[in-house]
């Protein structure tokens, strides 16, 4: 994840209601209503004026609003102080400030880089 540079793909204004999963190819600011889970190629960043009544998965998130579902990324999951979390967190780092609810469980992964991961071809499909 070390430099990369990502690009915010879709923003969700303030004021904004989104109804259905958000499936994207980047990055996402939330700043209004996502009815639905935000399953992003990069990082997903949820404003202190963001609500998300379903889960995250991307590269990692920030968390400054509330979030009602699971979070799984592959780097870390930061919650800020005023951030609200009810779900479970599988991340390579969680960190916490002061003043954040986070009712749920954590379950730590290690970092891989790219150079860890196999990317040969084992023979089928079905193996991929």
């Amino acid at each position: 994840m070390a430099n990369r540079i990502h690009r915010i793909e879709t923003i969700v204004g303030h004021g904004s209601h989104v109804k259905g999963d958000i499936h994207i190819n980047g990055s996402a600011h939330i700043n209004g209503t996502v009815d639905g889970s935000i399953i992003a190629t990069g990082f997903v960043t949820v404003s202190e004026t963001g609500l998300v009544k379903g889960g995250i998965k991307g590269e990692y998130a920030i968390i400054g609003g509330i979030v009602g579902g699971n979070i799984e990324v592959k780097g870390k999951v930061a919650l800020g102080k005023k951030g609200r979390l009810k779900g479970d967190v599988i991340a390579t780092r969680l960190i916490i400030e002061d003043g954040a609810v986070f009712q749920g469980r954590s379950s730590m992964i290690p970092e891989v880089s790219d150079e860890e991961i196999d990317f040969t071809f084992k023979g089928g499909v079905e193996q991929l």
